[in-house]
């Protein structure tokens, strides 16, 4: 799938770059680039990240730096205690600091997260930079950010995520391809009846081959997922919308109301009603 060029991220007018805080349901796929760098920290929430043609599992605590023109996204779901996720995105372009003598040596830093780069563990410190970051305005900010920029320059366990530098323009192979395949192939047709022959053709898999392959590689069951990504859509219409809570069943894939009830309870430990309600209340 050909990834989406995002434009005007940043608006030079107001600010050089661009910080915010995520917080939500879950995150959907969204495969695109764009640019500028994305500095970007889940404090909550756990899924599949894609980056370039690598794959893998990202947990609450992940750092990761994701260079220019890099192609990424990242898939999450709802939380099974109802927990929203929550991400610190920061996206600044390259040449930000050009005009800083002092902050040339940071321009191999940003060259070298053409690769993407994962920081495993990030010190309490560098969380707390990248926050203040976020909540700051004006001139306090772009002094947090570049001290974060500089001390995450200097963290010697920082790993590339790429072997090389992504070119956009390649054809992802192999799992990566049928990995993105199947996750667009459920995020698209998950309002409708989505049988495990149906996205096994898809995925050019026998139905058991693709149960233990989609296991495998994305942490959970293509049952468990497409329920997840079901719920997901139910909680973004109950925080939303004022639709009954038995038309959203249907809007988000599930045969009737009481299999939504029960999944609904079995991951979120309450009701849609119930849930509602205490969006309502905050």
């Amino acid at each position: 799938m050909k990834p989406e060029l995002e434009r005007g991220i940043t608006n030079l007018a107001t600010a050089s770059f661009k910080a915010f805080r995520l917080c939500q349901p879950a995150f959907e796929s969204h495969w695109h680039y764009h640019p500028e760098l994305e500095l970007v920290y889940f404090a909550r929430g756990k899924g599949v990240r894609f980056i370039g043609d690598a794959i893998s599992l990202y947990d609450e605590g992940s750092l990761f730096l994701i260079g220019e023109s890099l192609p990424h996204t990242f898939v999450s779901y709802a939380d099974e205690q109802g927990e929203l996720v929550e991400a610190y995105c920061i996206q600044f372009p390259p040449n930000l600091l050009d005009s800083f003598a002092e902050c040339k040596p940071l321009a191999a830093f940003f060259e070298s997260a053409r690769c993407g780069l994962s920081f495993p563990n990030p010190a309490a410190v560098l969380v707390t930079l990248l926050k203040e970051t976020v909540h700051q305005t004006g001139t306090a900010a772009l002094v947090r950010l570049i001290e974060l920029l500089d001390r995450l320059s200097n963290v010697p366990e920082r790993e590339p995520i790429l072997q090389q530098a992504y070119q956009r323009h390649a054809v992802m192979t192999g799992a990566a391809t049928r990995i993105r395949t199947a996750v667009d192939y459920i995020n698209t047709h998950y309002q409708r009846p989505v049988s495990l022959q149906e996205i096994a053709h898809a995925c050019h898999f026998s139905p058991n081959a693709f149960c233990r392959w989609f296991r495998q590689h994305m942490g959970v069951t293509f049952v468990d997922y497409l329920n997840k990504v079901r719920l997901t859509h139910v909680c973004q219409l109950l925080t939303a919308t004022d639709l009954p809570i038995s038309q959203i069943a249907t809007q988000a894939g599930f045969d009737n109301i009481s299999t939504l009830n029960r999944l609904f309870q079995a991951r979120l430990g309450t009701s849609p009603g119930k849930y509602r309600a205490g969006v309502l209340r905050q």
